[in-house]
């Protein structure tokens, strides 16, 4: 077990997404624990298919907030971003992409020190170095608390996912402008397009 402090987690999120070449076939699946301001703990799922995206909220008991924390404490989940993944090239399709990601943010605002430390890792890399199935352990928990009965809301909208990957590589920072002005979403300081409450690249807060 590391040094990591555990005692409080702001944040957490498991994410994936594909692309392919035909216009609209985007897919994406994000589900985050967030703690908020006041203390509340929610579940967010925002999934993006083709031009359609749903986003479902769950409010979590201070029991299940807590053995979501546990989890990521047994797993020791902040150690994650230390493991790095090295694709094949010989493997990389050039008509089709995807990823899996996550991401944790521990508050040690009570502990002194800098108040945040904000870990970002690869799935993939947490699976080839055998941690397989504790990253599946968060899974499952996530998931079963997702129950489509239980939720308190969803939103459902359209979204301007009318590019292809191949397009994004030819047009490069245009087409990033413009998707950071569309309403739907709001980019980081680092320059990614998000439309949660937090960067799902570096897990900054939405200003």
């Amino acid at each position: 077990m590391s040094d990591k402090k555990y005692k409080k987690i702001s944040r957490i999120q498991l994410s994936s997404s594909s692309s392919g070449m035909m216009m609209g076939s985007n897919k994406s699946d994000s589900i985050e624990v967030i703690r908020e301001k006041d203390g509340k703990t929610v579940l967010v799922r925002t999934v993006i298919e083709g031009y359609l995206r749903e986003v479902s909220t769950w409010n979590l008991t201070p029991e299940i907030a807590e053995e979501i924390r546990r989890t990521a404490e047994r797993i020791d989940m902040a150690c994650w971003g230390d493991l790095k993944y090295e694709e094949d090239p010989r493997f990389i399709c050039t008509d089709y992409s995807s990823s899996a990601r996550g991401s944790i943010i521990l508050d040690y605002s009570d502990l002194g020190g800098k108040p945040y430390e904000i870990v970002n890792f690869d799935q993939r890399a947490v699976t080839a170095a055998g941690k397989g199935e504790d990253l599946k352990a968060m899974e499952d928990l996530l998931n079963s608390i997702a129950a489509p009965d239980t939720r308190v809301s969803v939103e459902k909208s359209e979204t301007n996912n009318t590019s292809a990957p191949m397009m994004n590589g030819f047009m490069g920072m245009g087409m990033g402008m413009m998707a950071a002005s569309s309403k739907d979403g709001w980019t980081c300081k680092c320059g990614t397009l998000n439309t949660g409450k937090f960067c799902c690249e570096c897990g900054l807060p939405r200003p």
